[in-house]
Parts: structure tokens; C-alpha cells; sequence
């Protein structure tokens, strides 16, 4: 009963695909990490105005769902970042990716960006690349200014322009370390009571566990948004 019931959810989500195919890859040195440009013809990416969540088929009944991170309209294309380093349907499909692959992609969900005008807090893991420049794209730096910290478990080659066109992104390695704890220290050096909102993003336990430390921090009055992309 189980596989039939998966197999017709299977069925509806490749109905509602749509079909699309990779541009270009590159991966960041140890290659755990990889962007993925994808061209989607029929998608009218124009008309984005929170940030997107693309279900993709890795394996025969496996999806995962990936943030456009960049895009740009008039060529339909967009970037995803993907991360890779551990075993599990997503990483062993990105792995063999390759230019010139057929890839269904349909529409999961959507988080709302801000809405009230200050300064917004980001901290979040290597799978929450994706959804904060995804932000950065729908927001006015003016009216939003942005202050992102993303932890990494690896000491990655880092794209050159990715530095140069995100000043607002810091990226800690951190292989060896307590993410929870770093991101908590880095967060309680800052001036919590001057953000408008905070956005937490990436493993679930520790958005959750981040959330509740810092929402038990007296006088913040920024407002907390949390998602949890893998557990």
C-alpha cells in the first residue's frame, strides 16, 4: 500500500514539473558544495517575489526541495546551491550531474521576505546559501540592509565573485566545531536589540535549538523567522 500511494504522489509531482536542464556546474573544492545553473524556459522568474523552493527528483520516489539563489529573468536561468557532504539521495544526484541534464523541477513552497524596513540578521549552515542571497535578490539594500553569517563543515575554495558580489556574507569553516555554539557566540557579539528581523536557516535541530536561545535574549524586539531545510 505504501509504494503504491508513493508512486502516485510520484506521479502527480512529475505532472506538475517542469522540465528544465542544467547550463553549467561547478563544485567547491573538497566538492562537497556545488552550484548548479539550471535553465527553466517556461518559467516566468520575473514575477518572484518571495523566495522559491524548487522540488527536484533525485531518485525513483526521492525529492528534495532547493532554493534558486540567483537568477536571471531574461535568460530563464538560475542558480542552485547544493551541498553534498554527506550520503543521501541529493548529494549521490548532484555528484553525477552533469551539463546538458534533463531535470523536472516544480514549485514546493515559498518563504515570505521581509517587510518592515531595518536591518536583518542571517545565520544559517552551507544549505542556507541559497536562501539568503535568494533574499538578497528580492530585497532593497537601502530599505533592508542585510548581515549574513553562514557555517561551514568544510574549509571550501570559495568562489572569488561569490566574495566580491556578497560583502553582507561572512563564512566560517568550522569542520571540527559545535555549529550551534559558534553561531550562538558570533550572534551574542552583536548588537541583537539593532536588527529588525532575524532569519535562521539550514538543519532543523539546530534552527530550532538557535531560535530558542536567542529568543530567550531579554530587549530584542526583531522578529525571528525559522526554516528548517533538513534533519
Amino acid at each position: 500500500m505504501a509504494n503504491v500511494l508513493k508512486k502516485a504522489v510520484s506521479q502527480l509531482i512529475d505532472k506538475l514539473s517542469t522540465p528544465s536542464h542544467v547550463v553549467a556546474i561547478r563544485a567547491w573544492q573538497p566538492a562537497t558544495l556545488y552550484e548548479v545553473d539550471v535553465h527553466l524556459p517556461t518559467t516566468a522568474m520575473e514575477k518572484w517575489t518571495t523566495i522559491q523552493r524548487l522540488k527536484c527528483k533525485v531518485a525513483e520516489f526521492e525529492y528534495r526541495d532547493y532554493t534558486p539563489a540567483i537568477w536571471k529573468a531574461g535568460e530563464r536561468i538560475c542558480t542552485l546551491y547544493i551541498q553534498a557532504g554527506h550520503d543521501g539521495a541529493g548529494s549521490r544526484w548532484v555528484q553525477r550531474l552533469k551539463k546538458g541534464d534533463k531535470i523536472p523541477l516544480g514549485v514546493a513552497h515559498a518563504a515570505q521576505v521581509p517587510t518592515k524596513e531595518g536591518r536583518i540578521l542571517c545565520l544559517g549552515d552551507g544549505t542556507a546559501i541559497g536562501h539568503f542571497l535568494g533574499m538578497k535578490q528580492l530585497t532593497d539594500r537601502k530599505r533592508f540592509p542585510m548581515e549574513v553569517v553562514i557555517i561551514l563543515p568544510e574549509i571550501y575554495q570559495l568562489p572569488s565573485t561569490l566574495i566580491a558580489n556578497n560583502p553582507e556574507f561572512e563564512f566560517i569553516f568550522n569542520p571540527h566545531g559545535n555549529s550551534l555554539e559558534t553561531l550562538e557566540q558570533w550572534a551574542l557579539s552583536k548588537e541583537l536589540s539593532a536588527y529588525t528581523s532575524v532569519y535562521l536557516a539550514g538543519h532543523t535541530p539546530l534552527v530550532k535549538s538557535l531560535r530558542k536561545k536567542l529568543k530567550a535574549i531579554p530587549d530584542v524586539p526583531a522578529t525571528f523567522q525559522a526554516h528548517g531545510f533538513w534533519s
